[in-house]
Order: C-alpha cells, then structure tokens, then sequence
C-alpha cells in the first residue's frame, strides 16, 4: 500500500467580510440599545406613577383632614342643638321635677327617707341616695323591694336600678335595729313629667 504526500504548497485563505455574522453583531447591538432605551421609558413610566401616587396620597390625606373637620362640625352642630333643645325645655323644669318629687313622695314607704338626689336632665335620671330602717313587722330589704315595685307602677319613672346597698346596725337603748344605705338610679320619661296634674 502506497501513501502518497503532496508537498505542494497550500494556499491560505484571506480573512474576508461575513456579511451574515455583521448583520447578527448589528441585530444584536440594535437590541441591546432597543431594550436599554425600552428600560429607561419603563423606568420613567414607573418614576412618574410613583409621583402621581404620592400626589393621589397627598390629595387623600388632605380630604381626610376635610372629613375629620365635618365630622367635628357636625357633632358641634349636634352638641348645640342639643343644649338649645335642653335650654328651651328649661322652662319647664319646675313642673318637671315637681311632678317627679311628688310621685316620689307618693312610692317610698313609711320607714325609706331620702337624704340626697341628684338630677342628671342630659341622661334623664335620678339618683337618690338614702337609709331604710327595719320597722315593727316591716324589714329594710322589704321597704326597697316595694320601693322598687312601686317604681315599676309609676307613669313618670321608666326603671329602678340599685347602685349599691350597705347593712348596718343600729343600737337604740337596749335593742338593736338593722338598716340599710342604699343608692337607687331611676330613669323618668321626661315628657310625662312635664305634664301639670
């Protein structure tokens, strides 16, 4: 078997101009600066949402404040309006309390007294505060239990509540008498109450 050698000279190729690889290199630098420019819009975009949200924000607190001013107006309005309305119905406040005192009178039993009571008109109550005293066949809890049902008859008082109540005992010569202090809140109707018998 025989090799053959060719001892010729080969020729070189010349280094010449690839117009595919160009037309990649400059499709590849057109997309490079396409999406360099496309970032720079989208992050411009998204500056100005950021100041148009900060703006929206701006103008939302500021209308919070306007609300929060109405809102305090308005319960000023209603605190006003609800002092004329108590204002105006002080003329009537001596028929009011004078038919309530009278109808208290009339439902404490013999062996309840009262020793203070305290008018509260914005609330439409009264609290009394004062002592049963234990009586020949009648006991305190007894007095404040008829008290209380009393109470529940009354066309001027709506409800009885008692705050509190406190035993105690008395001495009085040789024998010995229990009594309470007691706190009870009503509530009256103070339409009723104007109401002249």
């Amino acid at each position: 078997m025989a090799i053959k050698v060719d001892l010729l000279p080969t020729e070189r190729k010349k280094f010449g101009f690839d117009f595919v690889i160009a037309i990649m290199v400059v499709l590849v630098i057109a997309a490079a600066v396409g999406f360099y420019f496309y970032g720079v819009d989208l992050q411009n975009k998204a500056d100005e949402s950021k100041k148009e949200v900060t703006k929206l924000q701006s103008e939302l607190n500021e209308k919070k404040k306007g609300l929060d001013e109405i809102n305090k107006l308005n319960k000023q309005i209603k605190d006003v309006k609800d002092q004329t309305k108590l204002v105006s119905e002080l003329k009537l406040d001596p028929v009011r309390y004078s038919n309530l005192l009278d109808e208290l009178a009339l439902l404490l039993p013999n062996n309840m007294w009262v020793t203070n009571i305290s008018i509260e008109p914005s609330k439409q109550t009264m609290v009394l505060t004062g002592l049963s005293a234990e009586q020949p066949g009648v006991r305190p809890v007894e007095a404040v239990s008829g008290f209380m049902k009393n109470v529940g008859k009354s066309k001027f008082f709506k409800s009885a509540a008692i705050a509190n109540a406190s035993r105690q005992t008395v001495d009085v010569g040789k024998n010995k008498y229990t009594d309470y202090a007691w706190s009870i809140e009503l509530i009256y109707d103070p339409e009723k109450a104007m109401v002249k018998e």
